[in-house]
């Protein structure tokens, strides 16, 4: 009699443990599913209002919160300064590590990290990225009134004692260091002057004649100066994506005319060209999943799809878990970093 009600007891205790478990993991789930409704998502841009990285924040804006378990209400904070880093510093240090806070990355937090900037204050590595919207390179151009119309011009006018004027956000950012690879890739002489706070700033300058041109993303020239293509304002030189762009096909890439012992280095410039997102480390695994599933469900809304043919950009979807794993790589990819240490010092 006691043997079965012992037996009666461990059964008992069985079911309750495993019932136990079950209604934790089920409460786990609610508690992550609906933790967004009635929440507001900050999405932190690194830019001033105008530029590429702001649409790239509010393109986020438009179409996020649907695909959300929970519809959160999502606002856009421009938080401009040193071409991201200030934004991203604030991303991994202060903001709420809940799912609440998204940030834009910018492409010269690779470049400082190869640096070794002590102004860095996060690792890169350990961000939860979010996901990646578009993988796009940079068109690099010139006010078509300057006498540096190609490379072969600027060759010449560097002989002369002349080289083009370029603007960039900082000496990390791509505006900078894609005209700095130029020269190392190319053997051609450029100045570029860096410090404007956005994109927008930049742009007013070459429409002032302050500036002979920029190196520009792709999908950013067609959002915001697309005008300049159409009336001939600007000639533009090259692209740096692996294949040329179907809206300017007589543009050549990088790739193409650069010197067969330099287009190796071409590699690491293309790791690091893309639209991507972020959030601080330490989110919740389980909210993770489900923005990034979210994010990952986005890429099949019309709408959505509408909005990135509008900026110019081609979309091309890269989940968190894949960002994580490839910025793991290359920040210990030393050729890479060598790299940009070598053009940048």
């Amino acid at each position: 009699m006691e043997s079965k009600n012992f037996r009666n007891a461990v059964v008992a205790t069985l079911a309750l443990a495993i019932g136990l478990i079950f209604s934790l993991r089920y409460a786990g789930a609610q508690s992550g599913e609906s933790f967004f409704k009635g929440q507001t998502i900050t999405i932190i841009a690194g830019s001033s209002p105008g530029g590429g990285t702001d649409s790239l924040a509010r393109l986020l804006s438009r179409h996020f919160s649907k695909h959300i378990p929970g519809n959160p209400k999502l606002v856009v904070s421009n938080v401009a300064g040193a071409a991201g880093l200030i934004a991203a510093n604030n991303l991994y240090n202060r903001a709420p590590k809940d799912g609440t806070a998204i940030g834009t990355m910018a492409t010269g937090l690779t470049f400082r990290t190869a640096l070794r900037d002590p102004a860095l204050k996060f690792q890169l590595e350990k961000f939860t990225y979010l996901g990646q919207i578009a993988s796009e390179g940079n068109f690099v151009y010139v006010r078509s009134e300057t006498p540096f119309g190609s490379i072969e011009a600027i060759k010449k006018a560097n002989k002369e004692g002349k080289k083009p004027k370029f603007g960039a956000q900082a000496k990390e950012h791509n505006s900078n260091v894609v005209p700095m690879a130029m020269e190392a890739i190319l053997g051609i002489d450029v100045d570029v002057v860096y410090g404007y706070p956005g994109t927008a700033e930049i742009l007013l300058d070459i429409e002032r004649g302050a500036l002979d041109g920029r190196a520009h993303a792709r999908g950013s020239l067609f959002a915001t100066r697309s005008n300049w293509l159409e009336k001939n304002f600007i000639k533009v030189l090259v692209v740096t994506s692996p294949q040329r762009d179907s809206r300017l096909p007589n543009v050549p890439t990088l790739e193409e005319i650069a010197p067969a012992d330099k287009k190796p280095l071409l590699e690491a410039m293309y790791s690091v060209q893309g639209r991507t997102f972020a959030m601080p480390p330490g989110v919740p695994p389980d909210r993770a999943k489900i923005l990034r599933d979210a994010f990952a469900a986005m890429f099949k809304d019309k709408d959505f799809q509408q909005d990135v043919d509008k900026l110019g950009w081609n979309d091309e979807l890269i989940r968190g878990e894949q960002l994580n794993k490839k910025v793991e790589d290359l920040v210990h990819n030393e050729q890479a970093m060598g790299f940009f240490r070598k053009i940048l010092q």
